[in-house]
């Protein structure tokens, strides 16, 4: 399976606050990561966790995971397979202080996931 890593523009920014021995930290850990989700998703899990429980409907589950960089830094990233191509896309949303990562999550997780907010959301269509 293919892994295929996307940034956002906050997770540069994130990174470039860090001198640059931070930033090779970073970087080194991210790719083990990479490097373990190629040969076992599973042992991944144990690695990344989900800072706070995200119920979304009985058909969808949080990809949002927030992964130790060491006991000062948590990268908050989703983990999303893509059956139909065969990839695996990993999507860097932050890179924080510990003390920042659950507000950091939060908000990545109130904005991927706004509309998921009722189990079965009906639209009502007007006609034309």
């Amino acid at each position: 399976m293919e892994i295929l890593i996307e940034s956002t523009k906050d997770f540069e920014q994130d990174l470039d606050r860090f001198k640059n021995k931070e930033k090779f930290k970073i970087i080194k850990k991210l790719n083990r990561y990479v490097e373990i989700l190629s040969k076992n998703k599973k042992i991944l899990e144990t690695q990344a966790f989900k800072l706070k429980e995200i119920k979304l409907s009985d058909d969808y589950d949080s990809s949002l995971y927030a992964l130790i960089i060491d006991k000062d830094i948590r990268l908050i990233l989703t983990i999303d397979d893509d059956p139909i191509f065969n990839t695996t896309v990993i999507t860097l949303f932050r890179v924080v202080n510990t003390e920042d990562a659950a507000i950091a999550y939060t908000a990545i997780a109130e904005s991927l996931y706004q509309d998921f907010s009722f189990k079965h959301q009906e639209i009502e269509v007007s006609p034309s």
